[in-house]
């Protein structure tokens, strides 16, 4: 998106409707992982490390789709966290997709919830990986601006 689509209203429903859907799909991660962890905290047993890690990016997706949609928050370089979170997405649904792909559930509501889960991890991933084509292009287009953050001139006039 340019700078102006970003400044104009549908430019910024655009992004705004992008991180609620990220942040809407993490929370609904969370709740769906989080609920194995608290089993295995009821029972004593040690929680599993995938589970565990699905969590953590489920929580950082979060956090992240907040900051973002925050209207002062700078946008032209955090397309590499963007990055990072798209590579950590593709690990969640590598894992889970081993575990649950071919699992027949026969029945079995965790089986399906887990499947479920492994789903979301994979729209997870696509969101992220637009976000990340969209940021890392923004800041392709104007990475030579003059800016106020610069501190090498006037404002961004685009």
């Amino acid at each position: 998106m340019s700078l102006k689509a970003v400044q104009t209203t549908t430019g910024r429903i655009i992004l705004g409707i992008l991180r609620l859907l990220q942040l809407a799909l993490a929370l609904g991660v969370i709740g769906l992982y989080g609920r194995y962890l608290h089993r295995a905290s009821q029972a004593n047993e040690h929680a599993d490390g995938r589970w565990i890690w699905a969590v953590v990016v489920g929580g950082l997706s979060g956090i992240t789709a907040i900051l973002y949609s925050l209207p002062f928050w700078p946008l032209r370089f955090f397309f590499i966290w963007d990055c990072l979170l798209f590579f950590f997405w593709l690990i969640v649904f590598g894992i889970f997709a081993g575990l649950y792909m071919h699992e027949d559930p026969e029945g079995n509501k965790d089986i399906e919830r887990m499947r479920d889960a492994m789903w979301l991890d994979l729209v997870n991933w696509i969101l992220w990986l637009v976000s990340a084509v969209v940021g890392f292009w923004y800041f392709w287009r104007y990475r030579h601006q003059r800016t106020m953050l610069t501190g090498r001139g006037r404002e961004n006039k685009v």
